[in-house]
């Protein structure tokens, strides 16, 4: 009776040991696909903008020129490679599939690490869900490049290849390369080291470990003093993720020590027993735990105006005036940024001074130019370009997009802007040298032919539509600009080249934010010499609202309000006048038409 028991068990005890071994060996497969799924609707659907961001951060230009930069420092060459793969990011199908297959493949690498170093495939799964898992949630920080994963993809190979094997021959040449590999990474290579040594440490050997500690002192001792002749600080960070672009500092740190003790994580968890009933199905459910908290966090960091922001840089960038324009009086983002592109997109389209007031304006005059202060990051600052360029300050223009390459290196807008103004300015010999670096990149490539042509063409640039009616806008002459003082910068071009219809509603607009109307009511007779057929809107409404205050001058006597004026007046007279200081904006159902006034910005603004 005892030995058929015993015969009965011994099925059990193997289909057991079968479940699992397939769980662990099918489960890979599960995780990994999970891994591109989620991260594939998370980059395609929400966080898309981080490619649009990270495309225009850089320009990755077919030269040596631009290949000698990386060359020369180590983890150079790692981040050439991202750049090289981060100019397809125009494309938000390419990217998401990009950042997805690179996740999964660094999952794969990770759990190969653990499933090595572990007989049994309980906890190798639950170690790549993690490793994924943490790239996805600090791949939402647009400041975390692709060269980034690209870092941890590599070191997770090179410690992979030195742990699948004992041989004298692997260690010995992972102690050789390590020079080579720390001139192709950077800083991943002492991640690497790291990593090393917790696994040394673990397992006791301390030979290898203080060989490959010297050999990496070394090495760090001649880039620093005879190859690269960097700052110690390169030579011992670059090119790990900025610290100075994440809020909070420990999170970043959080995530390097990870990597660093990922061989200590491995060894911990392997000594936690789980119940043999439970070994089957832990692998696949503690991954799909991690999955859905990374699912929450993920929804907890998502910002919608964070998307509609980079949104509408996108349709700014592209010049889609109208969709700028239907983008931020839809959504209504209280972003100085937005506000800024919301009002150039309005003086191109000549609808600065009729719509003004459709969306809010809570910055006042900082909403129309971003002023050059050292306190402004140079991100936001060298946003002021386009004010100067749509106004038709096309030297300043030229000056801070010049300043902008300077700083930050070419990306695809400063140097769009230098060709611009260069070939406005007709300057041709300067505008080639731009254009011939344009030509050099994979996506811009065919707007350079197009100016390429114009060298050769000259009256190609005042067809353009453009180019044509910036030429148009410049002033007549000279004059000083004043960077702390954008008014008198606007006044000066309108005084210097009084047909400027762009220059006009900008003053008229500053004087309108500034609630200054009697100066708007005052420069309100320059309307016939500008062609205009009706008066504005917004001037309009402050001129109806003056004649209510003051009375009506005899100068003013030649221009009637409009009908639709009056009529909107006395819809907001009635609505919104009996509550003015009794309640707040927040508390008030006001009709979005009497909102879009000139007369609600000065009661509630």
């Amino acid at each position: 009776m005892r030995k058929q028991a015993a015969k009965k068990k011994t099925p059990a005890r193997r289909k057991d040991k079968k479940d699992a071994f397939n769980t662990g060996k099918y489960g890979i497969y599960i995780i990994l696909a999970s891994v591109f799924i989620l991260s594939f609707i998370c980059f395609y659907l929400f966080f898309n903008y981080i490619f649009f961001y990270q495309e225009n951060q850089t320009l990755f230009i077919f030269s040596c020129d631009y290949f000698n930069q990386f060359v020369t420092k180590p983890g150079g060459l790692l981040e050439y490679a991202g750049n090289f793969i981060a100019q397809g990011f125009f494309s938000k199908l390419y990217g998401a599939v990009i950042v997805s297959a690179l996740f999964s493949l660094i999952a794969l690498v990770y759990y190969r690490i653990a499933a090595t170093n572990l007989e049994d495939r309980t906890f190798p799964l639950l170690m790549a869900v993690l490793t994924a898992c943490f790239l996805i949630l600090i791949q939402t920080n647009i400041n975390y490049l692709m060269h980034n994963n690209l870092g941890f993809l590599l070191t997770g190979w090179y410690f992979l290849f030195t742990v699948r094997s004992d041989r004298m021959r692997t260690r010995i040449l992972v102690i050789i390369l390590f020079p080579l590999f720390y001139y192709l990474t950077g800083a991943y290579a002492l991640i690497y080291l790291g990593m090393f040594i917790c696994y040394r440490l673990l397992r006791k050997e301390f030979l290898d470990l203080l060989i490959l500690v010297l050999i990496a002192g070394l090495s760090l001792l001649v880039f620093k003093n005879i190859i690269s002749l960097q700052p110690w600080s390169d030579i011992i960070y670059y090119p790990l993720p900025s610290r100075d672009y994440f809020i909070r500092p420990w999170l970043l740190r959080f995530f390097l020590l990870f990597f660093i003790l990922y061989p200590a994580l491995v060894y911990f968890a392997g000594s936690i027993k789980i119940k043999k009933e439970f070994t089957a199905v832990f692998p696949l459910a503690s991954g799909g735990i991690v999955i859905l908290l990374t699912v929450f966090i993920l929804s907890r960091v998502y910002s919608r105006e964070n998307a509609v922001l980079f949104n509408i840089e996108k349709l700014f960038f592209a010049a889609d005036w109208n969709g700028v324009i239907r983008q931020h009086e839809k959504y209504q983002l209280r972003n100085p940024v937005a506000q800024y592109y919301y009002n150039i997109a309005l003086s191109e389209k000549g609808l600065l001074c009729e719509r003004l007031f459709f969306a809010p304006q809570d910055y006042g005059t900082m909403s129309i130019s971003i002023p050059w202060n050292s306190q402004i990051s140079i991100t936001k600052m060298f946003r002021g370009v386009y004010f100067y360029y749509s106004i038709g300050l096309i030297n300043e223009a030229h000056r801070w997009a010049f300043e902008s390459m300077v700083i930050q290196g070419f990306n695809p807008e400063n140097i769009k802007m230098l060709i611009r103004t260069n070939l406005i300015n007709g300057k041709y010999k300067i505008a080639a040298k731009y254009i011939h670096v344009l030509k050099k990149t994979l996506h811009y490539r065919s707007l350079a032919e197009k100016y390429e042509k114009m060298l050769s063409d000259p009256k190609l640039i005042n067809a353009d539509r453009e180019l044509g009616e910036k030429i148009k806008l410049k002033p007549n002459d000279d004059f000083v600009i004043r960077i702390r003082n954008p008014k008198m910068n606007i006044i000066s071009l309108s005084e210097s080249n009084p047909l400027n219809r762009k220059a006009f509603e900008y003053k008229m607009a500053w004087r309108m934010l500034e609630k200054d109307v009697e100066s708007v009511v005052g420069d309100i007779g320059t309307l016939a010499g500008l062609n205009y057929s009706v008066v504005p809107r917004h001037i309009d409404e402050a001129l109806l609202i003056y004649r209510v205050i003051h009375g009506q001058f005899s100068d003013l006597n030649l221009i009637p309000v409009s009908v639709e004026t009056e009529k909107r007046f006395e819809r907001y007279r009635t609505t919104v006048v009996p509550l003015v200081g009794k309640k707040s904006p927040a508390e008030m159902s006001i009709p979005r038409e009497l909102k879009n006034t000139y007369w609600y910005f000065l009661d509630y603004k």
